[in-house]
C-alpha cells in the first residue's frame, strides 16, 4: 500500500513540473552585430570590389520579414582597408570607397532581396601577385566607428599562370580533329585549383528572313577545379580534354530548329587560378549526391562570416576556330541537325 502511495505522489510531481514549465523555445541566440563580406581579389583587375552586408535577426517575425529592408542589409557607415604583406613585412595599407553597383552595370538581381541600390566596397589602387621569390599577403580590415565592431581576413595572392595550350600569349586555335585537346599551362604560385572555360558565340538567321538574326552565348568547360600540384607553383599543369564533349555542349545547349541558319563565330578562352580558401568554399559547398544534405559552413572571417579569397584570371578573347570545326559540326552524329553552316 506505502508503494502504491509512493507512486501516486510521484506522479503528481512529475505532472507538476511538467505542466509547470515554459513550454516557449527560444530558438534565436542573442543579437550580435555580424558582417557578411564576399569577395575574391584579382591583381589583373584594374578594379576590385567586396560586398559587405551585415548578418539581421528578430525574435518575434521570420527573417524573410525583413529581407526588403535596407537598414537590415546595409551597414550606415563602414571604414573598409586593405593592408599589404611582402614576404610577411607590413608593406601599405589601401582604402575601399562605397559605391552603387547599380550606377556601374553591376545591378543586384531582382529578387526576395532589397535591390534598389547594390552597395559594394571598390578598390581602385593595383594589386600585386604573388610571384617566384615575392609572396603578397592581403588582409582586409572591417571597422564600424559607431559601435566599434571589426573583423578581419587574410588571404594570398595568387600567381600569375603562364599558359602553353591549346592557345598561348603568341595566340593559337582548338583543333578537334584529334580525339582529346591538350591543356597545359604552368601553375601559379598560391593556386590550388583551376578552371578553364571556353566561351564561344553563334549566330542564328532566319532562313525566310535573312534580315533577322541574333548572336547567341556559350559556355564548355573544358578543366573543372583541377587541383595543383601544390601551393609552390610553377609546377606543369597538363590536362587531356575529349574533344567529343564539344560537340555534346552543342548538342545539349542548342535546340534543332530547321527555321535557323547558324554560323560559327568565335570564342574566348579563360584560365581561373584561385586561392586554397576559395577552393574549400566551392568544395564544401557543391551539390550533395548523398543521402545526408546537411553541409558544414564555411568562412574565413574573423569575428564575421563569408569568404575573402584570391584568384587570378588570364584570358585570351575574340580567338577563331580552326577552318574544319564547321565541317566537323555538320558530320559529328550529335550536332549534324543543328543547321550549321559555313
Amino acid at each position: 500500500m506505502q508503494k502504491t502511495i509512493w507512486n501516486i505522489v510521484m506522479l503528481l510531481v512529475a505532472s507538476t513540473f511538467f505542466w509547470g514549465c515554459d513550454n516557449e523555445i527560444n530558438i534565436a541566440a542573442d543579437w550580435k552585430e555580424t558582417a557578411v563580406i564576399y569577395g575574391a581579389l584579382n591583381p589583373n583587375q584594374t578594379k576590385n570590389y567586396i560586398r559587405i552586408q551585415r548578418a539581421y535577426l528578430d525574435q518575434d517575425q521570420a527573417a524573410v520579414a525583413f529581407s526588403n529592408n535596407i537598414d537590415s542589409l546595409y551597414f550606415d557607415t563602414l571604414v573598409v582597408t586593405l593592408d599589404e604583406f611582402v614576404n610577411d613585412s607590413y608593406s601599405q595599407t589601401y582604402s575601399f570607397k562605397k559605391i552603387n553597383g547599380n550606377n556601374i552595370d553591376m545591378e543586384k538581381d531582382s529578387g526576395l532581396f532589397y535591390n534598389d541600390d547594390n552597395y559594394l566596397y571598390e578598390l581602385s589602387d593595383p594589386l600585386k601577385p604573388s610571384q617566384f621569390a615575392t609572396d603578397y599577403k592581403y588582409r582586409i580590415v572591417v571597422r564600424n566607428p559607431q559601435s566599434g565592431y571589426v573583423c578581419q581576413s587574410s588571404t594570398m595572392s595568387v600567381g600569375q599562370a603562364e599558359i602553353k595550350g591549346p592557345v598561348s600569349n603568341n595566340g593559337g586555335t582548338i583543333y578537334f580533329l584529334n580525339e582529346s585537346i591538350p591543356v597545359t599551362f604552368q601553375e601559379g604560385k598560391h593556386a590550388r585549383a583551376y578552371k578553364v572555360e571556353l566561351d564561344f558565340r553563334v549566330k542564328e538567321t532566319r532562313k525566310d528572313d535573312p534580315s533577322i538574326e541574333q548572336i547567341k552565348y556559350y559556355k564548355w568547360t573544358l578543366v573543372n577545379l583541377g587541383k595543383t600540384q601544390s601551393l609552390r607553383g610553377f609546377e606543369l599543369g597538363r590536362y587531356l580534354v575529349a574533344s567529343s564533349g564539344f560537340f555534346a555542349t552543342l548538342a545539349s545547349v542548342i535546340p534543332e530548329n530547321e527555321s535557323l541558319e547558324r554560323r560559327l563565330l568565335n570564342f574566348d578562352l579563360t584560365f581561373y587560378g584561385i586561392s586554397d580558401d576559395f577552393n574549400t568554399y566551392l568544395s564544401v559547398n557543391k551539390p550533395s549526391i548523398g543521402i545526408v544534405q546537411k553541409k558544414p559552413e564555411y568562412s574565413n572571417i574573423e569575428n564575421g562570416i563569408g569568404l575573402f579569397a584570391s584568384r587570378n584570371i588570364t584570358s585570351f578573347t575574340n580567338l577563331n576556330f580552326h577552318s574544319s570545326t564547321t565541317g566537323l559540326i555538320q558530320t559529328n552524329d550529335k550536332t549534324r541537325n543543328l543547321g550549321f553552316i559555313e
